[in-house]
């Protein structure tokens, strides 16, 4: 049985719908690899928001389970990578969906793109309460729990050009459950699965220091967790594609053994 290329399973970041990715989603087809991105329910304009960070789990939880069920029906060694910003997808990748040197269908490596890592039985708060709050998002609270970025063009997508473009991207960004940071996070699949964490230098909405802290605590941890660089922004996925398709590449090099 030949294995097959991964499949790239994208969990987009708060703020953020999956059409943000659809730019790198044809890259990366481009370079051979298919991709998906469920949208994740607390992101979104529905207010009041009657979701929380279980049911972002619980879509991720589904659409992994699904390509895994459906690798193992067709006896199919489809390995899955996921590329994803944080919290969610850490809480829905359990062992039951790992893959382990490649055996089977099942993730074999997940990348951390400048985003969220968090110990285990801590939470956002926690995190921000030991580093301080290392971040230029201007967060705008709603009576109702609900967050808006005020200032995306600049927090998120601050080395997009033509700026012009940063506006028009900021217009698509969405409000978020912010409730979700207060709550724990108890997974953590980077201690057991291969993991890659993407730190951005430049990134606005969390600095450096806190990328580079947060992957300290993980290695020590006993995290699986390795580092590649990049001098961009907080979506580099956006602001440099190729790059971030080149880190996944360059991954799939190490994880896949060939038709």
């Amino acid at each position: 049985m030949s294995p097959t290329k991964p499949t790239i399973l994208i969990v987009h970041g708060g703020y953020f719908l999956p059409s943000a990715w659809t730019l790198f989603i044809s890259t990366l087809k481009t370079a051979g690899l298919d991709a998906l991105c469920p949208r994740l329910p607390t992101c979104g304009d529905i207010r009041p928001s009657t979701v929380t960070l279980a049911d972002d789990v619980k879509v991720v939880q589904d659409v992994a389970t699904e390509f895994v069920q459906a690798g193992k029906q067709h006896q199919a060694n489809r390995p899955l990578l996921s590329l994803y910003g944080g919290i969610p997808a850490s809480e829905a990748i359990i062992p039951a969906l790992y893959s382990l040197n490649g055996a089977g269908p099942g993730v074999i490596h997940l990348i951390y793109l400048t985003c969220w890592l968090i110990p285990k039985s801590q939470s956002v708060q926690a995190v921000l309460g030991k580093y301080g709050f290392l971040s230029h998002v201007d967060v705008g609270m709603n009576d109702d729990g609900t967050a808006v970025a005020k200032n995306a063009s600049d927090a998120f997508y601050n080395d997009v050009l033509p700026r012009s473009r940063a506006e028009e991207l900021a217009k698509d960004n969405v409000t978020h459950n912010i409730m979700v940071v207060g709550e724990n996070v108890e997974g953590v699949p980077w201690i057991d699965v291969e993991s890659t964490y993407v730190v951005c230098e430049k990134d606005e909405a969390l600095l450096v220091h806190l990328q580079r802290s947060m992957v300290k605590d993980a290695q020590e941890a006993g995290g699986k967790v390795h580092v590649q660089t990049l001098e961009s922004g907080h979506c580099p996925f956006l602001s440099q594609p190729d790059e971030v398709v080149k880190i996944v590449e360059l991954i799939v090099a190490k994880v896949w053994t060939g038709d």
